[in-house]
């Protein structure tokens, strides 16, 4: 079976002085199979931009099946 990734979205919660039970955000088109490092720095990048704290991550990956 061949499996190709359609499509890789990440849903981001963050907490700030004006967002005390959090703000989510969604980032779509990320690369097909984000390693720990690169979800870890987004985050880190993420909360230098908007001053906040990122409380959670919830990565999704559309996945295609096909017969060989």
């Amino acid at each position: 079976m061949i499996r190709n990734v359609k499509s890789t979205k990440l849903q981001v919660t963050s907490i700030d002085g004006d967002h005390p039970k959090g703000l989510s955000r969604t980032f779509n088109n990320l690369v097909a199979q984000p390693s720990d490092e690169q979800i870890t720095s987004f985050q880190t990048i993420l909360g230098s931009l908007t001053g906040g704290q990122v409380k959670e991550a919830t990565l999704t990956t559309a996945t295609t099946l096909a017969n060989e």
